[in-house]
């Protein structure tokens, strides 16, 4: 029977539309003719991936992304889905799906493969966003940025604050630090110079100097056992010491101070003859008494001497007053007053 021509157009076209979705699957790496082993992610970012991303393990490609469109509602979660081409391949349910970049320019999928009970096709496994190159460099970066920032901001003020600074009159002082500064170096230097001289004029007293003390030196090795010895008997004497002969000492002087403490006590308190003396006038006051009769005796003496001598063997018969007797004439009164 005669096909005609509509049926052969239409067969053809089909065929040619069939091959075109064929050669498009085989150019995206789909084989339709292979058992289609699909699954899915979901993520919250899917920057960089494709419909014809590829999917690897440990660096192999096993499969590769067919689709990936937003989740029904609001919450902007994206679903992932993946074809894997790799039967033998165990994908577990906790099987992590991670999004990573493969190169510097492209996104790709990696699975990390889990342990627990086998997934089916069709299951929804656990995807995981690993940070771009970009990403990681920018949060690298943007401290970095940061900081620099701070910095600039800081030298900026710096710089503005030496700008004032560095006024006329600053700029005048630091002209002058400066001058004073080299004037300094040229009296150091001055100084220096001099004492280059000193020293090469009085080189032979210090090499003098430096023999007398080698002298010395030798003069103390030589004797070094002396030294020892002398060492030894003040170690001798420093123990003799510590055994308790300077403690007893020291008691013996703590007794004669306490009993000449008791001594000033008992004068203060008017005890024993000093104490008496101290505390008691009545001798002071005899004393005073007796001196002045005495001088009242040699007043008279003085005045009234044949009172007392007699030459010739006889006495003045108009004797003359001395201060003593108009003294005791005036008490004689006075008493006689006071009756």
């Amino acid at each position: 029977m005669k096909i005609k021509r509509e049926y052969a157009i239409t067969g053809l076209v089909l065929g040619g539309v069939g091959l075109l979705i064929f050669g498009v699957n085989y150019l995206k790496g789909l084989d339709l003719f292979q058992k289609r082993n699909v699954y899915h992610a979901v993520y919250n970012n899917v920057a960089g991936i494709t419909s014809a991303s590829p999917v690897y393990y440990n660096g192999f490609k096993v499969g590769q992304v067919i689709n990936a469109a937003l989740m029904p509602g609001r919450s902007g979660h994206v679903v992932v889905s993946f074809q894997i081409n790799e039967d033998e391949l165990p994908i577990a349910k906790d099987t992590k799906v991670q999004i990573y970049s493969a190169d510097l320019f492209s996104r790709a999928l990696q699975l990390e493969l889990g342990q627990g009970e086998l997934a089916e096709a069709g299951d929804t496994l656990v995807g995981d966003v690993q940070l771009s190159l970009t990403d990681a460099v920018s949060a690298q970066i943007d401290p970095l940025k940061a900081k620099a920032e701070g910095m600039i901001s800081k030298v900026d003020s710096v710089l503005n604050a030496f700008q004032m600074i560095l006024n006329k009159e600053a700029v005048g002082d630091i002209d002058s630090s400066f001058t004073s500064i080299r004037e300094v170096l040229e009296s150091l230097s001055s100084t220096a110079a001099r004492l280059d001289k000193l020293v090469a004029v009085e080189s032979v007293t210090l090499s003098a100097s430096l023999h007398n003390l080698q002298t010395v030196s030798a003069t103390l090795a030589r004797n070094s056992d002396e030294m020892d010895h002398i060492f030894t008997n003040l170690d001798t004497l420093t123990t003799d010491l510590a055994k308790g002969r300077l403690r007893k000492v020291m008691d013996d002087m703590a007794l004669a101070s306490a009993e000449l403490k008791k001594v000033a006590q008992d004068i203060g308190n008017g005890q024993g003859t000093m104490g008496k003396l101290m505390k008691d006038d009545s001798l002071y006051t005899n004393l005073n008494a007796a001196s002045r009769e005495l001088d009242l005796l040699l007043e008279d003496l003085r005045v009234n001497p044949n009172r007392y001598f007699s030459v010739f063997g006889k006495k003045d018969r108009l004797p003359k007053l001395s201060d003593a007797d108009i003294e005791r004439i005036g008490k004689v009164l006075d008493e006689e007053k006071k009756k």
